[in-house]
């Protein structure tokens, strides 16, 4: 039971002590990707099976359906004069940031873009031209759209930004749920050649990271008492 406590009252010092391994010890993210690669074909053969090929081509338009659907029932709520399913102006404020901020523009302008990291699929290990890159090096190697962080892995977990929306008792699960998404589709690019596990493991970092930030930003003041005027019942307007 104490270590479950301290899991939840120090989360991010447990998920630093996880990552350093991947760090420390880079052969892990090669050892890994080796589990996936076909030698004799010279390919990973997860590239073409269906369905991480649907994880890899069709999520992403699923995921970002679910702002566009909150951004409607928010306007619907400004038509009915009442906040529709519960979603507020600083709930939709606080999804598109989450989304936005986190996958879209730390990982995939900010890292993606201009880190230089190459794929496994593209390394010497695997067939490629290109040579390994520790975690966290720089690299001139990769123009766009490289290996760090995974963009697809960063987006699988943004669904955690919408866990911590729930409330009571669903809690637990929503976040249960979430973040076995995330690993799923971590591991699908994993398994595809497209990303090295401590670029999932980058991309979880920043995505919840962000959220969380985010969260206590712009819903838990929400949720307090006004002190204004002092009625604790008194529903968000926000």
């Amino acid at each position: 039971m104490w270590l479950f406590a301290s899991i939840r009252r120090h989360p991010w010092l447990w998920a630093l002590a996880a990552a350093m391994p991947l760090v420390a010890f880079p052969q892990i993210d090669i050892t890994i990707a080796s589990w996936f690669y076909d030698p004799v074909r010279q390919i990973f053969p997860a590239r073409v099976a269906p369905f991480p090929e649907w994880v890899r081509r069709d999520m992403p338009a699923v995921l970002f359906m679910v702002p566009v659907l909150m951004v409607v029932a928010w306007l619907a709520g400004e038509v009915l004069r009442r906040p529709l399913l519960g979603v507020t102006r600083r709930v939709v404020l606080y999804v598109l940031l989450s989304l936005a901020v986190g996958p879209g523009l730390v990982v995939n302008v900010v890292l993606k873009d201009n880190w230089g990291r190459p794929r496994p699929s593209t390394i010497q290990e695997f067939g490629g031209p290109n040579t390994y890159v520790r975690p966290l090096v720089p690299s001139t190697q990769c123009d766009e759209n490289c290996s760090f962080a995974s963009g697809h892995g960063a987006l699988g977990f943004w669904p955690v930004a919408l866990a911590l929306l729930a409330r009571g008792r669903w809690r637990r699960p929503a976040l249960a749920a979430a973040g076995a998404f995330g690993i799923m589709v971590g591991t699908v690019r994993v398994i595809q050649g497209g990303h090295f596990l401590s670029d999932v493991v980058a991309s979880a970092f920043i995505t919840i990271g962000i959220s969380v930030v985010l969260y206590k930003w712009l819903i838990e003041p929400g949720k307090a008492p006004s002190s204004k005027n002092n009625r604790p019942n008194s529903p968000d307007s926000a």
